[in-house]
């Protein structure tokens, strides 16, 4: 089974793209720099300095914590460690499977006798799954067939409640994905039993009343500390306002469950299914959204000011959606890989420092102050934008380790006619199959920090296959060059199809032309995007160690300018600074601005963006911006003057 990938199977639609296993894409370059930072930062160590995690885990068989927070973890150690081949971290990763699988009960019940819930189950499903396609371990497939066949007697005298009710699209998706392999009819009874089990989100995406910011109507900050099952002694009305509010609007939730009307589409295929997700996301960016490609949440929906926070478990879930579906989807030219791309490149690296020690709960667009002081969040604690190794909550200290890894697993994807499409052009190695032979594809460049792109593709024997190559929704005039030197052009959306008959290295390259453009945000603010990157102002920035394990910090300099409307804007290309985020700026744009004296602080926040300013006696001045995920502090949404 190694090196296979798996597409729907009838009655399933059929899909053109599926993902290739665990291992078959390794990271180059600056994407190798960055998951050698990880391994060495957090994930590498994680399981020596956090109890939660340690020899005394539930997920161990110790009486430690036996929910969620092991899952999590795994769900990104081990294919970090498959694509890094780190003996060590593989190590740890498999002292987990072998406990998991050694815990199965007759009934095929597992995990920790501690903890009955449904939830972490989910999530070590997922890991279990990464763990087959990496190694081909087939004790998985009837690890899941027993627990899937106990699910499928039990649900209906033990349902899905709370947190699992609301994620139970995850719960489909494994099912689906052992059904893919096995053709096993029950596991589409068990699919659909799921569904009238989980909350009904495929109707509140079309319906989305939460267009303003949530109001914290009673104190629910108790709800939010990892609770597994609603409180004990509330009434009827705040029961159903627990389920019907905390649930849809908490943000991790919304992330996760953007998903799930896609994969209930595969089993249940119908209009509101398949309009779903961009009825939904169109409708969270709109009322929500901030420049750094994510919507805010702290904890739950909290509007489109560039202060307000979002919470970086919402960032890793909301990848991992976009994958998911990417590889259900039927079409090449969609917008699912550029805004995965914008959350890859964007919100995920800005929210760790550049050891990936550290990491903040809560980022902001606009972020120009790191402190233990009370912010307008919904209901995080005053802790929650601190670099640290919890603050807030511990759930992304678990969670967080999934980004990277993930999308490197999602780089490229193999093609229902045994080609290979690419999702994104970070550099990477490929070697996979198609066209009835292996293949190794070495994508060379530094993507997104640069406008030109490198593939090689090697083969022992003429093989023909397809490269589906994608342009960017904001790549205008793209030039692909082939190996006969035939050039092709293509519009902003597009995807080539390179069919040809492929012999020994042959060489595509790609150029996406990055002009910096202008996008318009909450209070008439404007961000400056370059490609995939949103860019900012970085003030120098002042640390301070809080305590054993959080930092503070301030700007040392100049943070409050207004763009000025219609001025020209500057790129400045670097590539040998390209590496892991927050090492180097490969990418810079100079812009002319005007300094704003009179925009200051609101509490421990910037305030909200003037609208239109038009400052007297003030010269323009020119700034640079650099990749917001290069930022600790920032300014993404500016004021912009019309002077």
């Amino acid at each position: 089974m190694i090196g296979k990938t798996f597409f729907n199977r009838a009655p399933l639609p059929g899909n053109k793209l599926s993902q290739l296993p665990v291992g078959a894409i390794k990271p180059q370059g600056w994407l190798l720099e960055q998951l050698k930072a990880q391994a060495d930062g957090l994930t590498g160590q994680l399981f020596d300095i956090w109890p939660d995690v340690g020899e005394n885990c539930g997920w161990l068989g110790g009486d430690g914590d036996a929910w969620e927070r092991a899952p999590y973890y795994l769900d990104g150690l081990l294919p970090l460690a498959h694509q890094l081949e780190d003996e060590r971290l593989l190590g740890i990763a498999n002292r987990f499977i072998e406990w998991t699988l050694h815990s199965q009960q007759p009934s095929g019940w597992f995990g920790p006798e501690s903890n009955d819930d449904w939830w972490p189950r989910m999530v070590m499903l997922k890991v279990l799954e990464q763990h087959f396609t990496a190694t081909g371990d087939k004790r998985v497939l009837t690890f899941m067939d027993k627990y899937f066949r106990y699910q499928l007697q039990e649900l209906p005298n033990r349902p899905l409640k709370d947190w699992a009710c609301a994620r139970g699209g995850e719960n489909m998706r494994s099912a689906l994905f052992l059904y893919n392999i096995t053709g096993m009819n029950y596991l589409l009874k068990l699919c659909r039993l799921l569904k009238e089990q989980t909350l009904d989100w495929t109707s509140h995406f079309h319906i989305f009343p939460h267009i303003r910011p949530m109001q914290k109507q009673r104190p629910w900050n108790e709800l939010e500390k990892g609770m597994q099952a609603e409180p004990q002694g509330l009434t009827n009305q705040d029961s159903a306002y627990y389920h019907k509010e905390f649930h849809l609007s908490h943000g991790v939730n919304v992330a996760m469950a953007l998903k799930t009307p896609g994969v209930i589409n595969a089993f249940k295929s119908g209009f509101k299914e398949v309009a779903a997700f961009k009825v939904g996301w169109g409708k969270l960016m709109r009322h929500h959204g901030v420049a750094s490609g994510i919507y805010t949440c702290d904890e739950h929906l909290s509007g489109a000011s560039p202060t307000q926070g979002s919470e970086l478990c919402t960032v890793v879930e909301m990848m991992y959606t976009l994958e998911t579906l990417i590889g259900l989807g039927d079409e090449f030219g969609n917008d699912l890989p550029d805004i995965l791309e914008k959350l890859a490149f964007n919100a995920l690296p800005a929210t760790n420092s550049a050891d990936m020690m550290l990491h903040q709960y809560d980022q902001q667009a606009n972020q120009v102050k790191v402190s233990n002081e009370p912010r307008p969040w919904y209901n995080n604690n005053d802790d929650a934008n601190l670099f640290g190794l919890e603050p807030n909550f511990g759930c992304c200290t678990a969670n967080l380790h999934q980004g990277w890894p993930k999308f490197v697993s999602s780089l490229w994807y193999a093609t229902s006619d045994e080609g290979l499409a690419a999702i994104s052009y970070a550099p990477c190695s490929v070697n996979f199959m198609a066209g009835g032979q292996r293949v190794r594809l070495n994508v060379g460049g530094c993507y997104p920090f640069g406008e030109d792109i490198r593939i090689e593709v090697n083969t022992k024997r003429l093989a023909e296959f397809p490269l589906y190559l994608r342009i960017p929704g904001w790549a205008q005039q793209a030039m692909i060059r082939l190996p006969d030197g035939e050039l092709m052009q293509l519009r902003a959306g597009e995807t080539a199809c390179v069919r040809r008959k492929w012999m020994g290295t042959e060489t595509v390259t790609i150029n996406l032309p990055m002009e910096p453009r202008i996008s318009r945000w909450f209070h008439q603010s404007a961000a400056v995007e370059m490609g995939a990157l949103t860019m900012c102002l970085r003030p120098e920035e002042k640390w301070t160690k809080l305590d054993e394990q959080n930092w503070g910090i301030e700007a040392a300099s100049d943070w409050n300018y207004a763009l000025i409307e219609g001025e020209s804007m500057k790129p400045v290309f670097d590539p040998d600074k390209a590496g892991a985020f927050k090492t180097g700026d490969p990418v810079r744009v100079l812009v002319k601005a005007l300094k704003l004296p009179e925009w200051g602080m609101e509490g421990a926040n910037a305030a909200q963006p003037p609208i239109s300013p038009r400052p007297e006696g003030v010269e323009p001045e020119v700034i640079e911006l650099v990749p917001f995920g290069n930022s600790s502090l920032r300014i993404s949404q500016f004021p912009l003057s019309t002077k």
